[in-house]
Order: C-alpha cells, then structure tokens, then sequence
C-alpha cells in the first residue's frame, strides 16, 4: 500500500498534486490510479500500491445530473470511508477505527479518508446512478479474454494469443504463460521477495500475486512463507497477507484465519500480540469464504450471530463470505437457511442486511426466491435493502417465476428508488437471457422485450433509464440470437441520436456485446472525431469486442502514448487484448520502468495483465528483483506478474464485485474492489 509520504512526493498524471490525499495520520492510505477531477474542487482517493480499478469515468463532478459524461462521480466517491446509504460514518468495530497513540485513528488497512465536495454527499450519491459503476463492477464475465484469446490463432500477424479475464479454453496456439513457465519463473521470483525485503509495498505486491498464481502442487510452501507475514508490524501487509491466504485457497490457512476472525488469543498470537485489527478479522472472513471450508463457514455463520452491529466490517465481510460457498456445498443449504433468518431480522442494521440479498443471490439456491421477492414488494423496506433484492432477484429467478417479472417490471415503470430502478432493468435482462425455452415463455418475453425498447427510446420514467436499457438490452439478447436484428437496429438507431458521451458509450459497449459488426466503421469514426475521453475509452472497448482490427493501431498509440491518461490506457488495452494484439507489451514494459505517477504505474500493469503475454514475464520479474529500482515500480511489477499469471478463469475478487450492491459503501469492501 502507498503511505503518506510516498504519495506527497509524487502527482497523478494530470500533474496536479492533491496534498489533502497524505492524510497525516502516519498509517497506510491508497489511491486510485484513476486522477478524478471535480467539477469545481479536487479529490483525491486513496490506492494500494496493488491495485485501483477504475470503477468509473475519469472525470467527475457532481452527481447532481443525470446525463453522464462529465458529470459522473469520481471513483469510490467520498472514499472507502465514506458511508452510503443508511450506512454509519465508519465500518470498524465501534467506531469503525481504533485508536493509536495520541488519538491517530487508523482507519482499514490504508488510512482511507471521506472525501468531500462542494456538491455534497447527497449529489455524490446520486451520481451513483450512472451505468458506467454498474459496469465496471461486473464487465470482467462479459470481456471473458481468456476465452476469447485463447481460441484465437492470431495475433497482430503471428501465431499465438492473448490472455486477459475470462474462462479458460483450450488451445493448441497460446501466448499464455504455462503452469511450468508460472512455478519455475514466477513464484521463486515472488518468494524471494518475501525474504529479501522489508518494504511494504513489495510486500504487499507479492504476497497477493502470489495467492493468484500458485496452484494446489506449491500451495503448502506459500503457505508456510506467508503466515509470519501476519506478524508484520505493518496493518498494510497484514491485510494484505491475509487476503493472499483465501485467494491461494489452501486449506491450511483455515485455522489461522478462525482464530483471526475471533480475535482468540491464538489469533493474536498469529498476528504478534494485541488486539487484532478490525480489518484484518474483516477480510479474514472473506479469505475463510474464498477457501469454502466446513470448519470455516461454521465460525463465518458464528461470527455474524454473535458480534454487535457496531462490528459492520466484520459482519458484512463474513456475509459476503457466506455467499461464496458453492451451491452444491453440503453446507450450502445450512448457509442458505442462516441468511433468510438474517434477513427477516428486523433489529439488524440496513447496511449490513444489504449484503444478504446479494450473497443469497451468489449463494445460487433458487429456492430463496420467495423471501427475495417478499423483501423487494415490501413497503417498509429500506432502500439500499431494495437496491439488494433486485439484484438477488436478477441472480436467482427465471421466466417462470412471472411474479418476480411483473414485480421488477412494475418497479422499473412506478418504484420511487433511481437506483433500484436501474437494478431491476439489468436483473430483468439477466432473467430473460438465461431462458432456454424462448417460445414457451414468449408472452414474458414480449413484455421484457417491449419494456427495453420503450426505456431505449426514453419514453419511460426517467430518461436516465436509457443507458441502463441500452447495456440491458444487449445483455438480454446476446443468448437469444433471433432477435438481434432488432435489437441491434434500436441500438443503431439510438446511438446516431445520442449527444450524450456516457450514453452514446452506453450503446457502443451494447453494440459490442452483440457483435454488431455493421456499427463498426461508424463507432471507429466517432472514436477518432471525439475528444471526450471516457467515450474514447469505452468506444475502444467495443471495437474490442467487434474485433474492428483497423482500430489496432490508434489503441496501440494510446498505450503507448506518455500523456494517454491511465483511464484511456486501460481501455485501450482492454481493447487491444479483445482483438488478441501483443505487439503494445514492449512499449508497456518500458513505460512501467520509467512511470513516474502511481496512475500510469498502476495502469501499465493493468494492461499487461489484460494482454497477458508471456514473453512479458521476464522483464517483469527483473524489474521486481531489481534492487535500487524505484519500490512503487517495483511494486507493480509484482501486480502484472499477478496478473499475468492469475490462476483462475476470472480475477479473484470477481466474485465479490459482480452482482453486488456498491450503492451500500463499507471500507473494506471498497478496498477489496480496488485492488488490481
């Protein structure tokens, strides 16, 4: 994580120093790559020095308006700190910090603060509204790179492939990294790490990548380098090692995590003495989530029974971790049971009950649909417990639970709750694209599909319903191949009307999902004549998607390009490793070493994970081992080396951000999203 007087020595990269974000506490804070400027004041949010995803558009003013473009929210608006909706004013324990010496609150693992603005917290709440967060949160299943790389035999001329997120396939023609390549290379070089510094930021770097790169056969000796970790007297690698542990998976981290997660005396033992961090019990609830263990889920269960709510980081996080377990788990059913009792818990807190829906949405057991829909057709629920139901709803129904159709359709065209509006439209279309019996459910598609087109065209409640309808409309029918015709035309049709840069973006990442390849010279051309970044961005995007290869070269210049702002550098990329081009990664690689702002340090290693190529490895790993290089370069080198390597078909912390109600704002969660 990047402390204080790192981040006051260095400026983002639109070269404006934001001396407010050192937050003189002297403990850990993170910043987001992404330089947000405010319409009328400058924000700074923190970042790991392992991670900020770029949760939303790059420039933000107030969320007063609901038009998009520039007038979007900045990344985590107000900070991990910051409460949303019915949420207290911290996520800790008690207070929602503890206190050091000489009244400093440590606040999380990285001293993350609210930020505030002229428009004030109810406009920056509002701008929550647009999809671009809806977006972000839950693009990595629909980019599916892996996938999509993998089945491709060429890139940029040659043969071979890209990488990126997504499920794995095989291939005879990779340009992935093998398992023999990732053991023999990768991990010794993480390790010996571990062993040879004492830098945080390196510590926390690769400690973490190597929990996603290391599989089952080395598991046990990561395991057996990362726990004296815990011990560090650093909160930053503390948490940061006790995520590595649930990402790693290995069972034998599943005792320590428990006596974490208690704050027994063994845990503290475990941790060097004292009373254990609240944010280090709350992500060892999501570590115990992520390994799945019996004797883990019994003391996540235990844990949200018996703490206060004045303890919401650590409920919520052992929620969320609830909500990992597989559906075909033996314990599934007893997990499902304990939520659905939470959840008619009238005394539990708003925030907390808000991540039940979500993780029962996650948990898969269809039979939990009743009491989802009992919760969202009640009057007296709270609305971030709404903005949940929906999305529970949208994980778990199908076609034939009508009541649950007419229930968010009557929602999307009378509800007074904006964002549960626009949770329901995608919940809606996630129903209808799972529906493999299209005929015999046609009289509910032709609601679905009428109620898209009229949202589509702006004639329905809200015309900042339009958007949402364009995303949801491509999600809805991408399964559904007998009606993309029309789709695509109202698609078309509403693109060429569109002024609006966050909703003309809207329908050309729609456009993508549907591979409407007819839309490509017009959003290319658009991509050239526009100079709104955060449409360029995503215009790049779908001409990823479209595999428009006459767009490889202008993407390949903004990576390449020094002044590319780290936004439009990640897009691109994104766009680049859709189209299964490699030919960016040395020009990034170069970029990495001379990077000389956090934002363009953490978008390079971003992009290089998206593309994935394995000759990437070795100048990766030399700038991580090279003593005397710059610790933040270093740092994320460890971050693409994770990245690159990742073992799973999507990234790690996918499962927590898909699907999940971001309006209900917790640190720890927030910090979980940001980290690459």
């Amino acid at each position: 994580m990047l402390w204080p007087r790192r981040i006051s020595q260095m400026c983002c990269d639109r070269q404006v120093c934001h001396p407010e974000s050192t937050i003189a506490l002297g403990i850990p804070t993170m910043r987001t790559f992404l330089s947000v400027v405010l319409a009328t004041v400058l924000v700074a949010t923190p970042v790991f020095a392992h991670g900020g995803q770029y949760k939303g558009p790059s420039d933000a003013g107030s969320g007063a308006s609901g038009q998009g473009g520039t007038v979007a929210p900045p990344t985590n608006p107000g900070g991990a700190a910051a409460p949303g909706p019915g949420a207290a004013a911290s996520g800790g324990a008690s207070s929602g910090a503890s206190r050091t010496g000489g009244g400093r609150v440590v606040r999380g693992g990285s001293g993350r603060k609210g930020a505030t603005t002229s428009a004030g917290a109810a406009d920056d709440l509002k701008g929550f509204a647009i999809w671009e967060f809806w977006w972000e949160n839950n693009k990595d299943r629909f980019l599916n790179l892996k996938s999509r790389l993998e089945k491709t035999s060429n890139v940029s001329g040659s043969a071979g492939l890209l990488t990126g997120r997504g499920r794995k396939a095989a291939s005879s023609s990779t340009r992935r990294p093998d398992r023999n390549q990732i053991n023999n290379e990768v991990i010794p070089a993480l390790m010996g790490l571990l062993s040879s510094t004492d830098d945080r930021d390196i510590l926390d770097s690769a400690v973490l990548a190597l929990g996603r790169t290391t599989d089952d056969t080395m598991a046990d000796t990561v395991v057996g380098a990362a726990i004296p970790l815990l011990s560090n007297n650093n909160l930053s690698v503390q948490s940061s090692t006790t995520l590595a542990l649930g990402v790693l998976g290995s069972g034998a981290a599943v005792q320590n995590l428990q006596e974490i997660l208690q704050d027994s005396s063994a845990g503290r033992r475990v941790i060097g003495g004292g009373n254990i961090h609240w944010l280090v019990r709350a992500f060892s609830g999501l570590s115990l989530g992520l390994i799945g263990d019996d004797s883990g889920i019994d003391s996540l269960m235990s844990v949200v029974e018996r703490l206060g709510d004045t303890e919401k980081d650590i409920k919520i996080c052992s929620i969320v971790g609830l909500g990992m377990v597989e559906a075909d788990h033996p314990k599934a059913k007893a997990v499902q049971e304990f939520l659905l009792a939470q959840l008619d818990n009238r005394r539990l807190d708003p925030l907390i009950k808000s991540f039940i829906p979500t993780s029962l949405g996650k948990l898969g057991l269809a039979d939990s649909v009743p009491a989802l829909l009992a919760t969202f057709t009640n009057r007296d629920t709270d609305n971030i417990v709404l903005e949940s139901a929906a999305i529970g709803l949208g994980q778990l129904a199908t076609m034939e639970d009508a009541d649950v159709v007419e229930a968010l359709t009557k929602y999307i065209e009378e509800g007074k709750d904006a964002q549960t509006r626009h949770f329901a439209i995608i919940s809606l279309a996630q129903i209808g694209s799972r529906d493999e019996n299209f005929e015999d459910n046609k009289e509910l598609h032709d609601e679905i599909y009428r109620l898209l087109s009229k949202e589509l065209q702006g004639k329905g409640k809200q015309k900042s319903h339009r958007s949402w309808a364009g995303i949801a409309a491509a999600i809805y029918s991408r399964p559904h191949t007998e009606i993309h015709p029309q789709v695509i035309d109202r698609l078309v049709a509403a693109y060429e009307d569109e002024s609006d840069p966050s909703f003309k973006s809207a329908y050309a990442v729609a456009l993508g999902l549907l591979d409407a390849k007819s839309a490509g010279d017009m959003i290319f051309d658009d991509f050239n004549r526009n100079k709104q970044q955060d449409f360029r961005g995503y215009a790049g995007v779908a001409l990823g998607f479209l595999k428009y290869d006459e767009a490889a070269d202008a993407l390949r210049g903004l990576c390449q390009n020094k002044a590319t702002s780290p936004t439009l550098r990640l897009q691109a990329a994104t766009g680049l490793g859709l189209m299964s081009d490699t030919q960016a990664v040395t020009t990034l690689i170069d970029t990495l070493e001379g990077a000389q702002t956090l934002g363009v340090s953490s978008a390079v290693a971003k992009a290089l994970g998206l593309i994935g190529d394995r000759d990437s490895i070795t100048p990766l790993k030399d700038i991580a081992m090279k003593d005397g290089k710059n610790t933040i370069t270093r740092a994320f080198a460890c971050v693409a080396l994770g990245l690159v390597g990742e073992k799973t078909p999507l990234p790690w912390n996918a499962i927590i951000s898909a699907n999940n109600n971001y309006r209900a704002k917790t640190p720890s969660i927030e910090e979980v999203l940001d980290i690459l």
